[in-house]
């Protein structure tokens, strides 16, 4: 048995009952790291030093009968735009290859103090700015089901770390799909939370203090089981979401959406969707209409401009083309875009009204339905494409190749309206790659939505056990 394979939840429950050690867990991951991360590239620093050390002062602390927390002696790695003290916040950037905070992230902190051992820092793309991980300082992150496809992004390092068993869990950011694409893309779970449930102190662009509109944090882990695990520890105390009653899937009214109304979604993924729909159907879980989309696609665009205004910078100015586009009418995403950069105030005012109308539309949907079950991705992963820039890339849909903009609209359906999106395994396709859906709750339904997914994975499966076989 490789332990660093095992859910968190198991890996506790052996460390509880004394059958394994931190400091042997923590060799299980870093056997895993010395196997696997030469060709993945998912883990781009390590401090092992005083990761050893806390996994010793974990194994005394058991020893004595004292538990440091719920998270009592996992190890894990820390995307690298999180800040751990002494270790290097690039955000993939070579101006900021020399960057190391001297305090850890707010969400680091309550990690620690719930007792995990931290040894690494994981890959991000530049910026966190693409759908890919890969950058100037450390190189690309392949995906380990095949590794000419992209691992996804900006959580790809992460993604990686987990899947493979470098760590129990992670900590992903989630602005435009961050955590739910390389959970998708991997066989794993993420959860992008409810916008504020999260301190994001720590995880700011360096030489910025302000938070990011749209943006937040979540884990990522390898079941929902997991991700329940450990989101209580990460959450702001006063930011507590409401616990649910529901015991079982029949509990549940769940509406259903696989068809995306701005671009084509591959038919062998929505084939993995409505199968997984089927059988959750037949497991008891009442299956209900969508909600009208026009309200999710104002709410859409909306979110976008004012996520790209959040996210912009003077060393990226915009194209006059795109904005001459804008100007006469254009609502392309490079259109969008540019207007995101020059936005005066009284504009975001507009915009978030917009948003705010759409947050009211879903907040109305909720009250009669559950959650909605959606892809997350219009495809599996895709070959790896960073030569071209990201608003000009393509993937493979129905054996033609669409704009992967055109899925942004999954992504944007959580963070424009600030609403939880789970990321669920649910099956494979027909190339062997594994495929997500992604739960949507209502505002502050975390909760919601991790039951529904701990009900449903029992159902669904765990496509990691694949993996975990080629991985042997």
């Amino acid at each position: 048995m490789n332990v660093a394979l095992l859910s968190a939840i198991e890996q506790r429950r052996l460390l509880d009952a004394g059958e394994l050690s931190a400091v042997e867990l923590l060799d299980a991951s870093l056997a895993q790291h010395d196997q696997h991360n030469p060709e993945l590239n998912a883990v781009v620093f390590t401090e092992l030093a005083s990761a050893r050390a806390a996994a010793q002062a974990a194994d005394a602390a058991h020893a004595e009968g004292r538990s440091l927390g719920p998270l009592h002696g996992l190890p894990m790695t820390i995307k690298d735009s999180v800040d751990v003290a002494g270790a290097p916040t690039t955000w993939g950037d070579p101006v900021h290859v020399g960057h190391r905070p001297t305090e850890d992230a707010d969400v680091v902190k309550q990690l620690k103090d719930a007792g995990v051992v931290v040894y690494g820092k994981t890959n991000v793309p530049k910026h966190l700015g693409d759908w890919q991980t890969f950058n100037d300082i450390y190189g690309r992150t392949n995906n380990p089901w095949d590794h000419s496809r992209s691992a996804g992004g900006s959580s790809g390092g992460s993604a990686v770390a987990v899947a493979t068993g470098m760590a129990s869990l992670e900590i992903g950011s989630d602005i435009g799909g961050s955590i739910r694409w390389p959970s998708n893309y991997n066989g794993l779970a993420g959860i992008k939370t409810s916008f504020g449930l999260i301190s994001q102190h720590g995880h700011t662009f360096p030489g910025h203090e302000g938070i990011v509109d749209n943006n937040v944090l979540g884990p990522i882990a390898r079941t929902v089981a997991d991700l329940s695990l450990a989101l209580p520890v990460m959450w702001q105390p006063h930011m507590c979401p409401p616990a649910t009653d529901k015991t079982s899937l029949s509990d549940f009214t769940v509406g259903v959406l696989f068809d995306n109304p701005l671009g084509e979604q591959d038919n062998a993924v929505t084939a993995v969707l409505t199968s997984a729909a089927a059988q959750l159907e037949d497991a008891g879980v009442t299956l209900a209409a969508p909600p009208e989309l026009d309200f999710a696609i104002r709410g859409h665009e909306a979110g976008l401009e004012i996520g790209r205004a959040a996210a912009s910078g003077p060393d990226a100015p915009p194209n006059p083309e795109d904005l001459a586009r804008y100007d006469a009418g254009g609502r392309d995403y490079a259109a969008l875009m540019a207007q995101a950069s020059r936005l005066t105030y009284r504009q975001w005012i507009d915009l978030n009204n917009e948003r705010e109308r759409s947050r009211l539309a879903w907040r109305d949907y909720f009250t009669n339905v559950d959650l909605l079950l959606t892809p997350i991705t219009a495809s599996t992963a895709p070959p790896h494409d960073t030569d071209r820039p990201f608003s000009d890339r393509t993937v493979p849909v129905n054996g033609e190749q669409r704009s992967t903009l055109e899925q942004w609209f999954w992504a944007g359906l959580a963070n424009a309206t600030y609403l939880p999106g789970l990321a669920l395994p649910a099956g494979f396709a027909a190339d062997g790659m594994p495929v997500g859906m992604q739960v949507l709750g209502p505002f502050m339904g975390d909760l919601l939505a991790l039951r529904f997914g701990e009900l449903a994975e029992q159902v669904l499966g765990h496509p990691l056990h694949t993996l975990h076989q080629r991985l042997v």
